[in-house]
């Protein structure tokens, strides 16, 4: 096995074959006793990558490696070590001289020589580059030959396809005429008869019956003359076809079978083919196809599919050539209707200045009949002041300069004279050109003309509107007496200047003019509101609108601007705007307003129940602890709920104040050190006052609950930390200002903190009651409307500036107070126990059963006899009858008669009597000079012994 090894190297198919085959039977004996001059090349052979056999012996016993095998095809294995005269029995012959002559010791080359082999069955045409090369033995007598071989197959298919393509494209590329198709095709499919034993190509019908009595064209098939057999040839491969070929031949192409027993042409092999390809040949228009064409398909070819996308570019060409033909002659015809119905003149002049012919529009402009004009001077019919004029723009015409706009006069029949605007070329040393008749256009222009003086005049008139030209580049042009008004610049300053100047610098640094010209240029108007800028510097809101002028043909050549000085009418709708919100907020707040105060009496009603029951409980209760303790509880509820209904009723401006003269830095002062210590470190507090800042008018414990409120809210809004500033300054507000408050001194306090700021929307909301941002159970949604209410309660108001990332500053207008007297400080409230008073017989009024009944139970614990009244007019009856009632004690709002009305009547029955009036309002019970001591509910037991006390001296 080593031996064989040496002698069949490597691990090849073809070396395991030869190691493996039995070469004992065959006529070359056992490989080991082989000469050199055989071993050698078969080293050499088993060993490279090129394609090689090697025949030996008398017979050329067959050897071949891996890189042959393809060519052997289906042959391979069988043909090694088989004569070679039997491996390729087929072409044999036209090889056998060139086998002599290397066996004379001669070499012999081959280039792409064409060989019909059946390595697949049937013969295939196929190409092979490929060398004889002599093998000496010792004696030099040639012992066998060595071929080197390369199939050439594809490359020279594929390069006589794309000479076909080539050919027909060239062919067809300068074609005018239907006639062209067929030769520019006939020319290249006759170059290439192996591809294509036969086309046959059949046109559809075109517009105008240039090619045959049928409405068809076809070129014969390649090889045979058009001249003498063309048509009729032609026609007999369609005929023959007709029964095969689909209604629709495909546009992608289609193989099919050839019937056999018909003589088809058989191009440049010995056998007819077998086989063909139809294809449509694809239109332009709207037709479906524009033809179709028949292939005939090489007999000798191994993959006829491969010819398909060959055809579809055959077609693809033909195509086109029939689409730019159709398109030639379309615009041949148009040209011709063009000429026959155009309504302007189309004339051809010689050099002579002759009319050589004249359209039928002659007749419709002038009246003269064609054949009347054709062949006289155009002299003869021109005014005679422009005949000369013309004959020199003759010249200039013949001298191959076109003429544009040229215009002379000429006579029609009824003897007046038409405008014609001509414009010309040259062409084989005639002029041809066409005229329109504008002398209609001519007297519109007239009359334009002093149109336009009249309209100056009207124009340099108004003085409420800048009107002015710009040329297309935004040069000014024109400048009215409403534009050197509005913009303050004389015309000898502005025009020929940009326009762009009346723009404010920030619109031309955003490019505002070009855009505003691009807009009117595109689109022909340009509209805006903007400002604008007059020659001192200063601004004005402007309405502004840019009008595109354009020539008769569309160009645009300048602008049209008008500018109205819109400032007053902006500056009124806002204001407008800005009342109707005011009015909308003012009317959404009152009612809320409204709401909430409603709801705080009727709440502070039942509080006073609440509490006024607990008061007395806690007398009467044993020493429980845990009794002790629910009772603290349910009175510390009672009075959160009694702090509720005040921020309620200051929010609806309707809780008692007790207004003085605040001295802000004094009340500031004195707070801070204990708000600073329950805020926490975190958050520290620092005051920006001015030395001397006027007392306001104010309820001092009010302010100092308001400035505590605000304090904490900037805390909350900093939950990380960070500084809080307050800030005050003295300001004065005059009319119309922007913050709605009377004029007059006020004091302007700010709280600002650092944190995230509010949104628009929780800033616009943020005064309404009821609405947080804190979550749930963590505020009442009450703190902001308590500053709100009581800051406009006092004549003043509260705002809120804020952005966010930016912060918030939560700002008080408090009114200056006229005086300055001794400065009120907030009163500290301390415990007390109930003065103690004689017995009194009291008269008790209320509308609420719960409220009468336990301000009874307390009137009573203090020792005193009540009557109990659940009306003004029973308190009047119960007044009439009793004569020793001591002290009057009522409720101010109660349905059909007030408090106020109530003791106005019994002042008449018996006058000076001692009255109490109890209400949670601040407001509403004026007396006028009377003595009433004011309750507000709700009250405790102390409170309203106190207020015994007060009432009856």
């Amino acid at each position: 096995m080593d031996e064989l090894t040496a002698i069949f190297p490597g691990n090849s198919e073809m070396a395991r074959a030869m190691r493996e085959k039995d070469w004992s039977v065959t006529a070359l004996g056992d490989p080991r006793s082989w000469p050199d001059a055989l071993k050698t090349p078969l080293r050499m052979l088993l060993t490279t990558r090129f394609e090689m056999w090697l025949g030996w012996g008398d017979e050329l016993s067959f050897f071949y490696n891996d890189a042959y095998i393809p060519t052997l095809g289906m042959k391979h294995p069988e043909m090694l070590g088989r004569p070679f005269r039997e491996v390729w029995a087929e072409v044999y012959d036209d090889v056998a001289d060139q086998v002599e002559r290397v066996r004379g010791g001669e070499a012999t080359w081959n280039k792409a020589l064409l060989l019909l082999l059946e390595r697949r069955g049937f013969p295939e045409e196929t190409y092979h580059s490929f060398s004889y090369s002599p093998l000496y033995l010792q004696d030099r007598s040639v012992g066998g030959l060595l071929c080197i071989v390369s199939e050439e197959t594809a490359h020279v298919i594929g390069e006589r396809r794309l000479e076909t393509l080539r050919r027909l494209g060239l062919n067809l590329s300068e074609i005018n005429d239907p006639e062209g198709i067929i030769r520019g095709a006939e020319a290249a499919f006759a170059t290439n008869g192996r591809d294509f034993p036969f086309v046959a190509l059949q046109l559809n019908d075109w517009d105008e019956d240039k090619i045959s009595s049928d409405g068809k064209v076809e070129i014969t098939e390649v090889g045979s003359n058009p001249e003498q057999e063309g048509r009729a040839s032609s026609r007999a491969l369609f005929s023959k076809l007709a029964s095969i070929l689909p209604g629709a031949v495909p546009e992608t192409g289609m193989l099919f079978d050839l019937p056999q027993g018909h003589d088809w042409p058989t191009g440049d092999w010995d056998l007819p083919p077998v086989s063909a390809i139809a294809i449509s040949i694809p239109s332009a228009g709207s037709r479906t196809m524009a033809g179709t064409m028949v292939l005939g398909i090489n007999p000798y070819t191994a993959d006829t599919a491969d010819l398909i996308p060959i055809a579809q570019l055959l077609a693809g060409q033909i195509g086109g050539a029939v689409a730019n033909v159709a398109a030639l002659e379309a615009e041949r015809r148009r040209a011709d209707r063009m000429w026959s119905v155009s309504r302007d003149l189309m004339v051809i002049v010689d050099a002579e200045g002759v009319f050589r012919a004249v359209s039928p529009s002659w007749s419709r402009i002038l009246g003269h009949p064609v054949e009347s004009v054709i062949g006289r001077p155009f002299a003869e019919f021109m005014h005679p002041d422009d005949v000369e004029p013309s004959n020199a723009a003759l010249a200039e015409a013949l001298d191959a300069t076109e003429l544009n706009n040229y215009e002379n006069r000429f006579r029609a029949v009824d003897g007046g004279y038409h405008r014609i605007e001509w414009h010309t070329t040259l062409e084989d040393g005639q002029v041809y050109a066409y005229g329109r008749d504008i002398t209609d256009r001519r007297m519109v222009e007239a009359k334009l003309s002093e149109s336009e003086a009249q309209f100056r005049h009207l124009v340099q008139g108004v003085t409420d509107y800048a009107i002015y030209m710009i040329d297309p580049e935004g040069k000014v042009s024109s400048w009215n007496e409403g534009a050197r008004r509005i913009k303050g610049y004389e015309p000898e300053e502005i025009i020929g200047s940009h326009f762009s100047r009346f723009y404010t610098p920030e619109d031309r640094e955003r490019g505002e003019p070009s855009r505003a010209l691009e807009t009117a240029r595109s689109e022909g108007r340009f509209l805006a509101e903007g400002w604008r800028v007059r020659k001192s510097g200063e601004r004005f809101r402007a309405s502004v609108v840019i009008d595109a002028i354009r020539d008769d043909k569309g160009k645009p050549i300048g602008f049209a601007k008008i500018t109205r000085d819109v400032t007053e009418r902006e500056q009124a709708q806002k204001d407008l705007e800005a009342a109707r919100e005011a009015l909308f907020q003012a009317q959404k707040m009152e009612a809320i307003g409204q709401l909430t105060g409603g709801v705080a009496h009727d709440f502070n009603n039942l509080l006073m129940a609440v509490s006024s029951s607990l008061d007395l409980l806690s007398r009467r209760i044993g020493d429980d602890p845990g009794a002790r303790r629910l009772l603290n509880n349910a009175i510390e509820g009672a009075q959160r709920g009694a702090t509720l209904t005040q921020r309620m009723l200051a929010f609806a401006r309707r809780q008692q104040l007790e207004v003085s003269h605040v001295d802000v830095p004094r009340l500031l002062s004195g707070m801070s050190d204990l708000v600073q210590r329950s805020i926490g470190p975190e958050w520290p507090i620092s005051a920006n006052l001015p030395l001397r800042l006027p007392s306001v008018r104010a309820d001092a414990n009010q302010l100092e609950m308001a400035l505590l409120n605000l304090i904490v809210n900037a805390r909350d809004a900093t939950p990380g930390g960070g500084p809080i500033l307050i800030s005050a300054s003295c300001e004065d507000i005059f009319e119309h200002s922007s913050i709605r408050l009377p004029a007059g001194s006020y004091v302007r306090l700010a709280i600002k903190d650092c944190g995230q700021g509010m949104d628009e929307e929780t800033l616009r909301r943020a005064t309404e009651p009821f609405f947080t941002t804190k979550g749930v159970g963590k505020g009442t949604g009450l703190g902001l409307p308590m500053v709100h209410g009581m800051a406009q309660q006092i004549g003043g108001t509260f705002e809120l500036l804020s952005e966010l990332g930016q912060g918030t500053s939560a700002v008080l207008w408090l009114p200056v107070a006229e005086t300055d007297p001794v400065n009120a400080m907030p009163q500290e409230t301390e415990e007390q126990h109930p003065p103690k008073s004689c017995g009194l017989t009291i008269l008790a009024v209320d509308d609420d059963p719960l409220v009468l009944i336990n301000t009874a139970a307390l009137l009573e614990d203090l020792g005193h006899s009540v009557i109990e009244a659940g009306s003004g007019a029973r308190a009047i009856d119960f007044f009439s009858e009793r004569a020793d009632i001591d002290l009057l004690i009522t409720d101010q709002a109660m349905p059909g008669m007030t408090g106020i009305d109530l003791f106005a009547s019994l002042d008449a029955i018996r006058p000076g009597m001692p009255v109490i009036i109890a209400s949670g309002y601040g407001e509403g019970v004026e007396t006028s000079g009377r003595s009433v001591v004011r309750l507000g509910k709700p009250y405790n037991q102390s409170r309203l012994a106190e207020a015994i006390a007060e009432a009856m001296g």
